[in-house]
């Protein structure tokens, strides 16, 4: 028989896993959409009822939460909090630490004397006495300090030039992907990849309901995907330990095949802080086995409808595309014993999302409402220089121009001459920046750095032979030739990394994961 790897220790499922269990399907069929609703409401379903807090504490909090402070011993990318968000992270404490008090009076206290606040967690034996707003009375930084109390994890969203930005957070159960590959970038631009929501209108929508929100009335929704065995962290850092199981769980037999395949749903809930006006964006993780699944009749004939009726597309971004069919086979035949085999099945072919640049064909005029111009022309290739020298010219008839000439963004006394030229910037400055693609997303990333905004930024690029990836295991960013969805050796750490289709653009580069951590040992 097949042995699956397996977190450890292995949980067990306990019957209130059933009766609070978020089931997310109202339809036989299933496509993305906002689902949107008001937080606090309960939801009865055929096994019980759930929705009634913001916080979800179950049976799983102490063991959860060591699962936590595990994997940020590990890995602190799994935390960040950028230098303007700190306000916000001391106001996703104090909030969260009044959703527990008022949620659970029995297990949490939090009063106020003067300026300084008690709290107490008597499930953790947590108890701190602090300031609000100031470190040094507190034994670790807010965040990560009231992440380790609650079983979701914690993105912060920053408001500002029409954009919501992934600014901070604590994540540590991740549904395969990176929360420090993401940490900077927009909304927008982290749900690149996911399937149609752009073609629908989906992600537009959702964008602008975000913008919306106001203080103290919280919303939430639902997203699942599926998971081999009871693994919260399925991040794309640690991909090499789960990902092979896409490929065993084929080979297990039905009755393992039930006990391992779980239906993942996140309850994620959408809060305006109400000092920061950050949006605190929970996510909290339910899994449930086939095997349990299936003994609620409705639950079980819906998600075999969902399933046997996903689109390819969307059941690939999930990761569940080897193994959906025999799921919804075997939740058919359930008790009876379900062919190992899945059914082939027509299917509407829809080209994969991608969140990949777009460069123009031809180098874009020069902005004639600029009040003054920095052309950056990096490496040697002879369209590189001619382009700038004609960009210069133009800008000059404009407003002031210096050009900056340099070899590579891999030379560091290159990437010193480009910080000094950053750091002149002012508001109305125009950049205007040529070369090779490695080059001008690195040069772009260090504008935005700087503080440049997209209306202030163009670029050509003269060649796409190169790139940067960043991988997810080493955590370096390299200069490699290859292109999206190739195999490159990791200069760093020699693994063999896949390019996945994902630029983040404030770091200007794209993820990297191991390539043969999918293939069978």
């Amino acid at each position: 028989m097949t042995t699956l790897t397996q977190p450890s220790p292995l949980r067990p499922t306990l019957g209130p896993s059933i009766s609070g269990f978020p089931f997310p399907f109202t339809d036989d069929t299933y496509r993305y959409s906002t689902n949107v609703q008001p937080a606090r409401q309960p939801v009865a379903t055929p096994a019980g009822l759930w929705g009634t807090t913001v916080l979800d504490l179950d049976t799983d909090y102490e063991r959860d939460l060591a699962e936590r402070t595990q994997i940020l011993a590990a890995d602190p990318t799994r935390h960040a909090v950028l230098p303007h968000m700190r306000p916000a992270a001391w106001d996703t404490m104090l909030t969260l630490m009044r959703e527990l008090a008022q949620a659970y009076p029995a297990d949490f206290t939090l009063h106020r004397e003067g300026k300084r606040w008690h709290w107490h967690n008597a499930r953790l034996g947590i108890s701190a006495e602090f300031v609000y707003g100031d470190a040094s009375t507190l034994p670790d930084e807010p965040l990560r300090f009231i992440s380790r109390q609650v079983q979701e994890d914690i993105v912060l969203l920053d408001q500002r030039g029409g954009s919501l930005h992934a600014d901070a957070g604590v994540v540590t159960f991740a549904a395969d992907w990176s929360f420090g590959f993401d940490v900077g970038m927009t909304f927008l631009e982290i749900h690149g990849p996911v399937p149609r929501i752009r073609q629908e209108g989906v992600i537009t929508r959702a964008h602008e309901f975000l913008q919306r929100l106001q203080p103290h009335r919280p919303y939430r929704r639902t997203n699942w995907t599926m998971t081999i065995g009871r693994r919260l962290d399925v991040s794309t850092e640690r991909y090499p330990e789960w990902g092979p199981d896409r490929e065993l769980i084929r080979l297990v037999d039905d009755e393992e095949f039930g006990r391992l395949v779980h239906l993942r749903v996140e309850v994620q809930h959408l809060v305006r802080l109400p000092d920061s006006g950050a949006i605190l964006f929970l996510i909290r993780t339910y899994m449930l086995p086939l095997e349990e699944l299936a003994t609620v009749e409705p639950w079980r004939t819906r998600t075999a409808a969902v399933l046997a009726e996903l689109p390819a597309d969307m059941a690939d971004y999930k990761g569940i595309g080897k193994y959906k069919d025999r799921a919804a086979e075997w939740l058919t035949a359930y008790p009876s014993t379900p062919p190992a085999t899945p059914a082939p099945g027509a299917e509407e072919v829809h080209p994969p999302a991608l969140s990949l640049p777009v460069w123009p064909e031809r180098p874009d005029p020069v902005d004639a409402d600029g009040s003054s111009f920095l052309v950056i022309a990096v490496g040697d290739d002879p369209r590189t220089d001619l382009i700038a020298r004609d960009w210069a010219r133009d800008a000059a008839r404009v407003g002031g121009t210096a050009l900056t000439r340099l070899g590579s963004m891999t030379d560091s006394a290159d990437r010193a001459r480009l910080a000094g030229q950053l750091d002149q910037l002012r508001t109305g400055m125009r950049l205007m920046v040529v070369g090779g693609q490695y080059d001008v997303l690195q040069v772009l990333a260090e504008a935005r750095a700087a503080g440049a905004i997209a209306a202030e930024l163009r670029a050509f690029v003269v060649h796409r032979r190169d790139l940067p990836v960043q991988c997810a295991h080493c955590r370096q960013t390299h200069r490699v030739e290859a292109a999206p969805g190739d195999e490159v050796a990791c200069p760093g750490c020699q693994r063999i990394l896949a390019i996945h289709p994902h630029l983040a653009a404030v770091r200007g580069s794209f993820l990297g994961s191991d390539a043969h951590a999918r293939d069978l040992p």
